[in-house]
C-alpha cells in the first residue's frame, strides 16, 4: 500500500511539473524544450515533427490530424515553406483555410516557426488514407522555395494519459 502511495505521489508531481511548464510565462511565448534536429535541408532545420495525439488513440481513414513541428532558418536569407505533401493524406489546411497548392509560410533569417495548437501556424493534414494509431509514422515531405525538399516520418503522438497509464503498468510489472 505504501508503494502505491509513493507511485501516486510521483505521478501527481509529474503532473504538477508538466502543468507548471505549460503555464510559466503565460503572457510571453517561452519554449524550453530543445528537441533534436530531425531533418535539415540547406539552412533549414526541422525539429519535433509529429502528429497531435488522436482522439480515442486512433486516426481513422478520411480523418484529419494536426501537424506539429518547429522550423528554424539558420541562414542569412528569408526562406519559404511552400509545400507539405505525403502519400497518406490528400491536402493541408493552414490556419483554417485549404492550401490549394499555394502554401507560402515565410521564415526570416534566425527565426523559428512553430506549428501546433499554440504555435505561429496551425497545419492540419486532411484526407488521411490509412488508419494510424499512436506511435505509428506518417511520411511527410516539406518543400522549401530555396532549400528544396526533406522527407521525414512524423510519429503519431500518444496522449499524456496513455503515457502515464503505461508507466504505471510497467512499474507494477516490475514488482512481480
Amino acid at each position: 500500500m505504501e508503494r502505491l502511495r509513493e507511485q501516486v505521489g510521483a505521478f501527481a508531481l509529474i503532473g504538477l511539473l508538466l502543468m507548471a511548464g505549460g503555464t510559466a510565462g503565460c503572457g510571453e511565448r517561452t519554449y524550453t524544450r530543445a528537441p533534436d534536429v530531425q531533418a535539415s535541408v540547406g539552412d533549414i532545420e526541422m525539429r519535433d515533427i509529429k502528429l497531435a495525439p488522436p482522439p480515442e488513440g486512433v486516426y481513422e481513414v478520411s480523418s484529419a490530424a494536426r501537424l506539429e513541428f518547429a522550423v528554424v532558418n539558420t541562414g542569412r536569407a528569408e526562406e519559404k515553406l511552400i509545400g507539405v505533401t505525403g502519400p497518406d493524406f490528400s491536402d493541408v489546411v493552414v490556419d483554417g483555410a485549404p492550401s490549394d497548392g499555394a502554401l507560402s509560410i515565410a521564415i526570416r533569417p534566425g527565426e523559428t516557426i512553430f506549428s501546433g495548437d499554440s504555435g505561429d501556424r496551425v497545419l492540419i493534414l486532411t484526407g488521411i488514407n490509412a488508419t494510424l494509431r499512436t506511435a505509428k509514422y506518417l511520411p511527410i515531405t516539406f518543400t522549401f522555395a530555396g532549400a528544396g525538399d526533406a522527407t521525414v516520418d512524423a510519429v503519431v503522438s500518444s496522449p499524456l494519459r496513455l503515457t502515464l497509464d503505461r508507466a504505471l503498468r510497467e512499474s507494477e510489472q516490475g514488482e512481480d
